[in-house]
């Protein structure tokens, strides 16, 4: 008979193996003997006092007849919820008439009335302890008596009907009982137990914590009813167990049901012990999917004690998110750890875990919830140099975990000081930082960068700090930064020559120690500026014959070499352009030889890039003048003629007086 077992196999289970044979039921004592009277204050009539609520009633046909009726007692306890009902042959919703009426009536321990059931004939009676509720829950611990009447005026029958009571069990929740073993090799009242629960879930895990002084035989589970294939019923939306299968018959994967312990079960859904203290696990895989109802059978075989054991259908881990992550603590200060945890199910513990000494040893705090679904805990404060590593541990009641880690440091605050030399300087000139750190002899990392510049030059540059540290860096972008040493009474100085102008903005970092945390300056500013240079512009003479070179001479003022000096001569039409470098001394030399006579004008001036300003000399003047015979040439002639005329008039004078 594929899946289905009659003997005992210590083994755990994951999936069920699908059957199709049809078992013969097995016969079960149910009635208890007539000494075990119940301790009721009235006066029973036709009675059953069933010892415990985990076994079907069998209420043969005509056993109960119109206008009679049979009272079955059980002992049950205030707060645990019972799934009661009644059904059988008689239930027929059918027109047809000769039905049976049975109404029941539930008594509390003291023979006061809690309630009455008298749905029409051929209907089932809920006993739920509300009109809409699917169980019933006793409102306290004692004999209650379920006095079952067949209506004289409604029933037209006396058909056979299963009475049942058991207790109901959700997923996802830990339950308590105690078990007793076998004495003598027979079975006591806590040697086995029973509950029922209905789950959509097609994985199931039963776990069941076993201690050392009990040993048990067996953990069973049973498929009792599957709604959706017309296998059981359905009331009040949860499933009722197959009539047939609370008898122990079987029909494909369900019934079974049976807590003899050389009874039927389900070789792929139950677990046993070998020794005294073993935990028993069923790792269950549905092989249909629905609202199913199942049965779970615990049998005791030796010594006793408590078991706990939980349905787990729930595998999602709660969800926890830190809602203040801490990473910096001054010493001394307790730290609060606020985290938010959502559950789905039941959330049975949130702890928070911390380590000061890196795992060696840890303190947990249970943490507290507030609202919202938020907890906090608070750590201690600790001293100066301590890493505190923590974990929010959230676990729900089916033992599903999750966890959030974090650490964060406990140090000093450091103050770092910065000042500027000045609030502006000329390109090529020094800037002077200073300031001063809580720790003597410690790397400091200044970091200069401009805000706006148009310089485009780049300068590779090896500078040595008056701490003797040095640096190599390149100056091609807008950042610089330069590694300086404090010394021993923390402070610390940076002399450095910019070469871009602009704006400039300055700040300290510092690394910090074990006992400080690391920080940052304020962030001042300063400005590098162009450079004014004064340029003269001279003549060596104040005028020239044409043809002859004119000389400019002049000079720049702060001495700079290799400017390019850009001269202008004008006339009244023409404007001749000239350049020339300046040399070592920062003067510079240019000869010119104007092509027109007149009056010219000279100056010079030197172009601004991103260092220096553009500059101009002030106009010198000069003239350019015809040569000397083109000047005097009209009076040489004159001369030379009126030489020749007094001449010639002598000649002729001389000659008449001769004559």
């Amino acid at each position: 008979m594929n899946g289905w077992s009659t003997k005992g196999f210590c083994l755990f289970t994951i999936s069920l193996i699908l059957v199709t044979a049809t078992i013969t039921p097995t016969a079960f004592m149910l009635v208890a003997p007539a000494s075990a009277k119940p301790n009721v204050p009235y006066t029973l009539g036709d009675w059953t006092y069933v010892s415990k609520p985990v076994l079907p009633i069998k209420i043969n046909e005509s056993q109960i007849p119109i206008g009679s009726d049979w009272t079955y007692v059980y002992t049950l306890q205030e707060g645990i919820a019972y799934r009661v009902y009644c059904y059988g042959d008689w239930i027929d919703s059918s027109t047809q008439t000769n039905k049976t009426d049975y109404d029941i009536f539930v008594y509390d321990p003291a023979g006061n009335l809690e309630s009455y059931h008298t749905e029409a004939a051929g209907l089932p009676e809920h006993l739920g302890t509300t009109v809409d509720h699917p169980y019933f829950i006793p409102k306290q611990s004692g004999d209650y008596s379920f006095r079952i009447i067949n209506d004289p005026r409604e029933s037209d029958g006396a058909q056979a009907a299963t009475f049942m009571i058991i207790e109901h069990i959700e997923t996802n929740t830990w339950y308590q009982r105690s078990m007793q073993g076998k004495i003598d090799d027979q079975p006591v009242e806590q040697t086995s137990w029973a509950y029922e629960f209905n789950t959509t879930s097609t994985n199931i895990q039963i776990k069941v914590q076993v201690p050392d002084t009990l040993d048990m035989y067996e953990a069973r589970l049973y498929i009792m009813a599957n709604p959706a294939t017309q296998t059981g019923s359905i009331l009040n939306e949860v499933p009722l167990a197959w009539e047939q299968g609370l008898y122990g018959n079987t029909t494909d994967i369900y019934g079974g049901y049976n807590l003899d312990s050389e009874g039927i079960r389900i070789n792929d859904a139950m677990a046993s012990c070998e020794y005294p203290g073993q935990d028993m696990l069923i790792n269950f895989t549905a092989p249909v999917e629905g609202n199913l109802l199942y049965h779970i059978v615990v049998i005791a075989e030796n010594g006793e004690g408590d078991i706990n054991f939980i349905i787990k259908t729930d595998y999602d881990a709660p969800e926890v998110t830190v809602l203040n992550h801490v990473d910096k603590v001054n010493p001394n200060n307790a730290t609060t750890i606020l985290a938010h945890v959502q559950e789905q199910f039941n959330l049975e513990t949130v702890t928070l875990n911390y380590t000061k000494d890196n795992g060696a040893t840890y303190t947990a705090i249970e943490m507290i919830e507030t609202t919202n679904s938020t907890y906090n805990a608070t750590i201690p404060g600790q001293p100066a140099g301590t890493a505190v590593n923590y974990t929010v541990l959230a676990r729900d009641i089916s033992e599903n975990t999750a966890k959030v880690q974090g650490t964060y440091w406990v140090k000093k605050t450091a103050n770092i000081t910065l000042d500027v030399s000045s609030p502006a300087v000329y390109y090529g000139e020094n800037i002077t930082i200073t300031g001063s750190t809580p720790v003597g002899e410690t790397n400091v990392t200044i970091t200069y960068s401009i805000t706006n510049s148009s310089t485009s030059n780049v300068t590779s540059l090896e500078y040595e700090t008056t701490n003797n540290t040095m640096l190599n860096y390149t100056t091609n972008n807008s950042t610089i930064t330069r590694t300086v040493t404090t010394d021993a009474t923390g402070t610390f100085r940076d002399k450095y020559a910019l070469n871009k102008t602009g704006t400039w903005l300055v700040w300290a970092t510092w690394n910090g120690t074990e006992t400080y945390f690391d920080a940052t300056s304020d962030t001042k500013n300063f400005t590098i500026q162009k450079i004014n240079l004064a340029i003269s512009c001279n003549i060596t003479s104040k005028s020239v014959t044409i043809g002859d070179n004119i000389t400019v001479i002049g000079s720049v003022y702060p001495t700079a070499k290799n400017l390019t000096v850009n001269l202008t001569f004008s006339s009244a039409n023409s404007t001749i352009k000239q350049t020339t470098q300046t040399n070592m001394n920062g003067t510079y030399r240019v000869s010119y030889k104007p092509d027109t006579m007149g009056l010219w004008h000279v100056h010079a001036n030197i172009t601004g890039n991103a260092s220096i300003s553009t500059t101009y000399s002030s106009v010198t003047t000069f003239t350019v003048n015809d040569t000397f015979l083109n000047q005097y040439m009209l009076y040489i002639i004159g001369g030379a003629g009126g030489c020749a005329g007094v001449s010639v008039v002598m000649f002729i004078k001389k000659r008449r007086e001769y004559e």
